[in-house]
């Protein structure tokens, strides 16, 4: 799995699962940033919740083609969306805009 980041918004703020998403910077600029880029470029997700299940899906597959089935990864799938929340949360404000004007 990649590496965890801290976390830019408090773990308290809820975001509604219909707030609009979008990409706000430059380039990608690190591996996580990539698999986000992805998933709103690539599989065109503009609302949160369909950001944060992509890009856990995209580091779940990530994670089982470099482990294989016999790793078992696939028990631990929900961690998968905390992790792509914090993901999400951590490039907020940076290289993503998450809110009406996204």
């Amino acid at each position: 799995m990649l590496r965890q980041k801290t976390l830019v918004l408090p773990a308290a703020i809820a975001i509604p699962d219909d707030t609009p998403v979008a990409w706000a910077g430059g380039a990608p600029a690190d591996e996580e940033a990539q698999v986000v880029w992805q998933a709103l470029h690539e599989d065109h997700a503009s609302r949160y919740a369909d950001l944060v299940e992509r890009v856990g899906d995209r580091l779940f597959r990530q994670d089982l083609e470099s482990f294989g089935v016999a790793a078992d990864v696939g028990f631990f799938r929900p961690f998968y969306l905390a992790h792509a929340r914090q993901i999400v949360a951590a490039l907020a404000g940076t290289l993503l805009r998450i809110g009406p004007s996204a």
